[in-house]
């Protein structure tokens, strides 16, 4: 397919040089998405330092605190519960370790001994951190809790303190301001706009820096809470804050089983364009050098295009269309040595000088066709006469071709029901005999006893021994003539249906069972069984004579075709009613065909058995009465050595019982 925008030489150069920039552009993506995803690794694994770092300044407070209570319990001041000395000692603690806002040391009741500031404990009997100190006698943390005064949020720790026998007689505690964070925060010097957050295992969240008084103690954003709550403990995710910002998170999560710190979560934010810019910068770098360079390539392909193709190939086009103007004497005047554009001017001055030639001989031989013309006309005109009149001779052959097919498929059907004519002549010859044998001697022995009567000689023996003669002649007659009734009326309904064909309503069994008794001086003369599955009440309404017809032709192609002298076969007829379709199987267990034949057997005139005087025209027959007639389907399944099938389904009506 010719693509119009890629007509013009400069563009095909143009489209060429893009083309072979395409690899170093897909290496420069590959190139730079390489490089951005190795940056935001790198930007994924600083933050995720950073973040571990501050949760290890986390962990470390508590340590701290535990190792800074547990040795203030061990001071002579806080053993002996000295309220000036312990005092004393508390603000000097208190002063070399700026994380804790308050240190206090109480009684077992929870009365102040010595506080740090004055008035940072009151009283801490009610505390959950106190009871939980001195009824474990172990190192116990409270929860964390808002000091609405100042909107920090504060966690205090409690170690109790022990006498020389182990027995709790005090507890020292220690609160943590949260805002310590914004120190260790401020000391990572991270970019502008990032933000660190600590969210408790309820989803509230503890502090935010910066702007930690409005983001203090307050529920955290849901989709915030659900990217640090997966299987993982700590990782980097792109989220938008609750200041409308998209950046760059790395949390962790801290869980202090036992303590109220468990699920305790921390994460860390920067910008997403600062967090990911070197990435931006080196991508964009890419696209700039590349954009130069394709620049460069253009402009190269333009200049060279131009002055070492398009010219000549402009003197090409001029000396083109002269020769398509009709001037055959025109050449390009290029060098024929110079290149391929010289190769294309010399081939392009060969086709013009050869056309001028032709042209020479077009017109010579025009002048001879002219003079042809004339011969010409008057040979097609006889040519064409004499195909009509051979048209007209094939048309009428062809009619009497079809007028000879139907005339032998109707002497093929007269010399059926002729066939069955002279089979049930046959057939009713014997018992008429019978019974005329009968009835003469019956005649003899009425003659006999009416001499006897007439004479008067009959005897009471002679009476009794013609009433018994006369009985059995009597029987003998009627069965005979019964057995004669029966095959004329079978024959006389099939061959009326053969011939009418016309639609009625009908018993299929007791029809098939009269076709098969008119069969019968077929069927004596061998040795084969026939066997018919149908369903004795089955009564429709289609074309009886059609029936007749295709059980004939089966029954006759298979004591043709099917069996040899004297062997006795198998037949099976299987007749059902499936919806509105009446569905007819036969089958026989004979020789079988080959698929040659069996493609051709519904063909008219092709036989196996010519030599035995068959027609070829008994399956054709089935064939247009099944398809025609009855408006339905015939087919063949037959392989040999396993006999033949023949499966015949056609439309049929509801027929009154």
């Amino acid at each position: 397919m010719r693509i119009p925008a890629f007509s013009s030489i400069r563009a095909s150069l143009i489209f060429l040089v893009l083309t072979a920039i395409l690899p170093a552009l897909g290496v420069m993506l590959v190139t730079g998405y390489t490089l951005r995803e190795n940056t935001i690794q790198s930007a994924e694994s600083s933050a995720l330092r950073q973040i571990q770092l501050m949760a290890r300044h986390h962990e470390q407070i508590i340590a701290d605190a535990r190792l800074l209570l547990a040795t203030l319990a061990k001071a002579r001041e806080v053993q002996q519960f000295d309220p000036l000395g312990a005092q004393l000692l508390l603000e000097e603690m208190l002063s070399a370790h700026p994380a804790y806002v308050a240190l206090a040391l109480s009684d077992t009741t929870g009365r102040i001994v010595a506080v740090s500031p004055a008035d940072s404990f009151s009283s801490i009997e009610n505390e959950p951190f106190f009871k939980e100190a001195t009824q474990t006698g172990r190192f116990a943390m409270g929860p964390y809790r808002l000091v609405n005064a100042t909107r920090h949020v504060v966690m205090e720790f409690a170690q109790p303190v022990a006498d020389r026998a182990g027995r709790v007689g005090g507890v020292l505690a220690a609160s943590f301001d949260l805002n310590y964070f914004s120190k260790v925060f401020d000391d990572f010097h991270l970019p502008e706009g990032s933000i660190f957050t600590l969210t408790d295992v309820e989803g509230i969240r503890l502090t935010r820096f910066p702007e930690t008084q409005k983001y203090t103690w307050v529920p955290d954003l849901p989709r915030m809470i659900a990217r640090m709550s997966g299987a993982r403990e700590e990782g980097t995710f792109l989220e938008r804050g609750v200041d409308g910002v998209r950046r760059l998170y790395s949390f962790k999560r801290l869980d202090f089983e036992g303590t109220p710190l468990q699920g305790l979560m921390i994460r860390l934010g920067q910008p997403e364009g600062q967090a990911l810019s070197s990435a931006r910068r080196a991508l964009i770098w890419n696209f700039v050098s590349l954009a130069l360079a394709a620049a460069l390539a253009l402009a190269a392909a333009w200049f060279v295009g131009e002055h070492a193709i398009l010219r000549r190939l402009d003197r090409l086009m001029a000396a083109t269309d002269r020769l398509g103007t009709g001037d055959l004497s025109t050449r390009t005047g290029l060098d024929h040595t110079d290149g391929e554009l010289g190769r294309l001017a010399a081939a392009f001055d060969r086709m013009a000088s050869s056309l001028e030639g032709h042209d020479l001989d077009r017109r010579r031989a025009e002048e001879e066709c002219c003079l042809l013309n004339s011969e010409l006309e008057e040979r097609v005109f006889t040519r064409t006469a004499e195909l009509a009149k051979a048209n007209a001779d094939l048309q009428s052959a062809l009619e009497n071709l079809r007028q000879a097919q139907g005339q032998l498929v109707m002497s093929e059907k007269l010399a059926a029901l002729g066939g069955l004519v002279a089979g049930v002549a046959h057939e009713i010859n014997t018992p008429v005999g019978v019974a005329l044998s009968a009835t003469s001697t019956m005649a003899e022995k009425n003659r006999v006893l009416s001499d006897l009567f007439g004479r008067g000689e009959m005897k009471r023996s002679d009476l009794s021994e013609y009433l018994d003669s006369t009985r059995e002649g009597l029987e003998m007659s009627l069965l005979n003539l019964n057995r004669a009734s029966d095959l004329i009326r079978s024959f006389k309904m099939v061959a009326a249906d053969q011939i009418s064909e016309n639609r009625r309503s009908f018993n299929v069994s007791e029809y098939v069972g009269q076709v098969l008794l008119s069969l019968r001086p077929k069927l004596k003369k061998t040795m084969h069984k026939v066997e018919v599955d149908c369903d004795e009440d089955l009564v429709v309404e289609s074309y009886p004579g059609a029936l007749s017809q295709i059980l004939t032709n089966f029954i006759v192609n298979s004591l043709t075709h099917a069996y040899d002298e004297g062997q006795a076969g198998l037949i099976r007829i299987g007749i059902a009613r499936v919806g509105g379709s009446l569905n007819l199987t036969y089958s026989d267990d004979g020789r079988g065909m080959p698929p040659e034949v069996q493609d051709k057997i519904f063909e008219p005139f092709y036989t196996t058995a010519r030599a035995k005087g068959s027609t070829g025209l008994g399956l054709h027959i089935v064939f247009n009465i099944v398809t025609r007639t009855l408006g339905g389907t015939v087919t063949c399944c037959s392989a040999p050595g396993h006999g033949t099938t023949f499966q015949v389904r056609v439309p049929v009506g509801q027929g009154e019982a």
